[in-house]
This record gives C-alpha cells, sequence and structure tokens, in this order.
C-alpha cells in the first residue's frame, strides 16, 4: 500500500474499522427494508388469524342478542298466562268468555304492538268431549258461560322484530261455585 492509499482511507473511514468490515470482521449488508410480497404474504396471514376471531365475536353477539329477546319473550308470556288465570269466571264479569283484553293489556305494558300476541279460545264440549271454539272465536259456548265449563287457552307471544315465538296453553275449570 502506498501512502497516499493510506492517507485517503483515513480520510473517508475511521481508523479504528476497515472498509466494509464491522467489529466483528463480518461484512455490513445494507437494511433494505421489506418487499412487497412480504407486506402482502404478512396482511394476509393475519387476516386469515383474524377473521376467524371476528366471526365468533359476531355470533357471540347475536347468540346474546336473542337470547335477552326470548327472555323478554317469556316474561311477556309469564304475565299474560298470569293474567288469564286471575280473570273472574263469573257470569258478570268484564271478560268471563273471551280473555283477549288481559293478555292484550300485558302486551301493551311492554310497549309491544297487540298483534305480538295471539289467542287460541276453546271449551270442551261435555256432550262430545272435543275441544271447540264458541261464538267469535271464545271460550264459551253460545249459552255462555255454564257450570263446570273447562276452558282452553292457548298464548302465543312473539317478539317485535318476529325473531323468537313462545307458547303456552291454560287451561280453566269450574264447579257450580264459580258462576
Amino acid at each position: 500500500m502506498t501512502l497516499r492509499t493510506i492517507v485517503r482511507r483515513r480520510a473517508v473511514e475511521p481508523a479504528d474499522r476497515p472498509t466494509g468490515l464491522d467489529g466483528t470482521g463480518l461484512q455490513r449488508k445494507r437494511d433494505g427494508g421489506f418487499s412487497f410480497v412480504e407486506i402482502v404474504i404478512t396482511i394476509t396471514l393475519m387476516g386469515v388469524v383474524v377473521a376467524p376471531i371476528l366471526a365468533a365475536v359476531a355470533a357471540g353477539i347475536r347468540a346474546s342478542s336473542v337470547s335477552l329477546i326470548a327472555a323478554e319473550v317469556e316474561t311477556v308470556l309469564i304475565n299474560a298466562v298470569d293474567r288469564v288465570n286471575r280473570a273472574p269466571r263469573t257470569v258478570g264479569s268484564a271478560f268471563p268468555c273471551d280473555l283477549t283484553a288481559p293478555v292484550e293489556a300485558v302486551v301493551e305494558l311492554h310497549d309491544w304492538p297487540t298483534s305480538s300476541a295471539t289467542l287460541g279460545q276453546e271449551y270442551l264440549d261435555p256432550s262430545s268431549n272435543v275441544w271447540t271454539s264458541g261464538a267469535n272465536g271464545t271460550a264459551c259456548p253460545v249459552t255462555g258461560l255454564t257450570p263446570g265449563l273447562v276452558q282452553r287457552i292457548t298464548i302465543t307471544i312473539t317478539s317485535p322484530e318476529h325473531d323468537v315465538s313462545r307458547s303456552l296453553q291454560v287451561v280453566r275449570g269450574g264447579g257450580e261455585s264459580d258462576l
């Protein structure tokens, strides 16, 4: 090496490291970052991992929502059944045969439309032992409330979103003292 090369080298690089070598004696490479292909592969792998997680979270939220609506429908249904059971069975009462009003009142208390409740009202015809609907779909024969009349009321409550529906049957019967 000539003196001129040594002087030029000292002016360009520090004297403690030779050209192109780091402290360990290995040649350094310039960090070029990530290639486009590496970035696309990384994003694709992240999507494959995240997509099922998002689907599971969405399914959990939907199940929770349906469960909440089902609980509310069942609450309305139990309240309607309670009102039907407590409805008087006397001849002079407001609804001994048509029990639509107490059920609709419960539905309206929950701020639901009355179309959320449907009623099936029947009575047991003693002559044929067959369930029959009375006049205008009531739970009494044309003659009205009679001693020993057995009524079957089917209450169906459907959520306003029409996702959940529940039904219960109430059988009301009585002897001569009920009239």
